[in-house]
């Protein structure tokens, strides 16, 4: 691919150096424009608690989670007791 004009511009402008600016080797990518200053994990709401969604859900899941995590438990020990 030739290097035009317009590219060396780009890559001048971009990299710093238009000679090896679309060489394999010189590649690296172009620095941002401006800096985000707001921390990576600052939250801006705050997450609820285990209890909290736990309150939230309706009667009926904990008897349905219940009757699933009994079965789970019926299925592997009757699977233990056929070895």
């Amino acid at each position: 691919m030739p290097l035009t004009p317009s590219r060396r511009l780009y890559a001048r402008q971009t990299y710093g150096r238009a000679a090896d600016a679309f060489d394999a080797v010189a590649w690296r990518p172009p620095e941002p424009r401006r800096f985000d200053s707001r921390v990576a994990n600052d939250p801006v709401v705050p997450e609820p608690t285990l209890k909290e969604l736990a309150a939230d859900l309706p009667g009926w899941v904990t008897v349905v989670a219940g009757g699933a995590v009994a079965a789970l438990m019926g299925a592997l020990l009757g699977g233990a007791l056929a070895l």
